[in-house]
């Protein structure tokens, strides 16, 4: 069943997207907040005894500081689970540090109109919230906040604050940006005329892909190994030239794929997680992508060929030209917003 593709918040206001993978996929949780997986962070020695760290503020945004605790943190968590703005995949750490501040600026914004909106979310519907993420994966009380604790956050009292200020976030979006998108039958069937041949084709591409997996527990030195891995697998693959298969060998983690090198076969674009389908359509035949981080772990994707099928079910294409529609219409309107609020707030960064 087509689940739409639309932008990491709207998406999370809306559905949830399917997964990349060659047989069925795994359904993505349909929750609004899951904890975040680790991405990388910069590994920091142990203080000497009897030392002790002082916080230091890396940027101000009106009256509310961002502290150099909370930069390093979310650099530990997955970048913009509910960003709308996707960005490439950094692969040095002081690009992930300026993307993660850009972002941690943008929060502050959002978390600024939410509060003149007098939005709030309630004890109760933030403890339901954790209490869903916790029963999906399995885990105990005691083992859910050694996850917390892995993710960078000091406390589960520092997580609820966390999933509050998610839950506030996408109220504020549904209230600011998705009550004004506007997508018309006319502009579905354009793109329907335009590119699917009046709804009788549509695309289907066949790929591959190496991925190398990061467990929902895994610390963010463990994550920071793994990113590291993949661009080594990507630096063998597209700079050094080494054959795809041998690099897959020692690269795939994906065990409904490894014998295949990777294989997926051919797909259509909506059966695909919005990250990985997107960068896969912008590729050309024989083109590798940088590192892409889906909610599985890091890719790297080869586009291999492509060719047009006889559309089954112009319902499911309709209903993805319409998600497509809207998840650009929804990113060109939350980047004109916080162009906005950028221009009217006082924003000082201090690294």
């Amino acid at each position: 069943m087509l689940k739409p593709t639309l932008a990491a918040a709207l998406l999370a206001l809306l559905v949830a997207p399917t997964v990349a993978r060659a047989a069925d996929p795994a359904p993505v949780p349909t929750e609004v907040i899951a904890p975040p997986k680790p991405v990388p962070t910069v590994r920091r020695a142990a203080l000497p005894q009897g030392y002790h760290e002082v916080d230091g503020v890396v940027a101000t945004v009106g009256d509310t500081a961002i502290l150099q605790s909370e930069l390093r943190r979310a650099m530990g968590q997955t970048r913009g689970g509910n960003d709308p703005v996707q960005t490439a995949e950094p692969r040095s750490a002081e690009a992930l540090r300026k993307q993660t501040l850009d972002t941690l600026i943008d929060n502050a914004l959002v978390a600024k109109a939410a509060k003149d909106l007098g939005l709030v979310v309630s004890d109760g519907e933030v403890d339901g919230q954790i209490d869903q993420t916790r029963k999906r994966m399995h885990k105990s009380a005691d083992e859910f906040e050694d996850i917390v604790r892995n993710m960078g956050f000091p406390t589960l009292a520092a997580y609820r604050q966390h999933v509050r200020t998610e839950m506030v976030r996408v109220q504020m979006l549904r209230a600011k940006i998705a009550g004004k998108l506007r997508v018309t039958d006319d502009e579905v069937k354009r793109i329907i005329e335009q590119e699917y041949a009046g709804g009788q084709f549509e695309d289907e591409v066949h790929s591959r892909h190496m991925l190398i997996g990061v467990p929902d527990d895994a610390s963010p030195q463990r994550v920071t190994e793994l990113r590291d891995r993949a661009w080594h697998c990507y630096d063998d693959v597209a700079v050094h030239k080494k054959p795809w298969d041998e690099v897959s060998d020692d690269c795939n983690d994906d065990s409904a794929t490894s014998e295949g090198h990777g294989d997926l076969g051919w797909q259509k674009r909506w059966t695909l997680d919005p990250t990985f389908g997107g960068k896969l359509w912008s590729l050309q035949p024989g083109e590798i992508s940088t590192v892409v981080q889906t909610p599985y772990g890091f890719h790297i994707i080869q586009f291999l060929e492509r060719r047009r099928v006889p559309v089954k079910d112009k319902e499911v294409l309709e209903q993805f030209v319409r998600a497509r529609l809207q998840e650009e219409q929804f990113t060109k309107l939350y980047k004109a917003w916080l162009d906005e609020m950028r221009s009217t707030s006082h924003i000082d960064v201090r690294l």
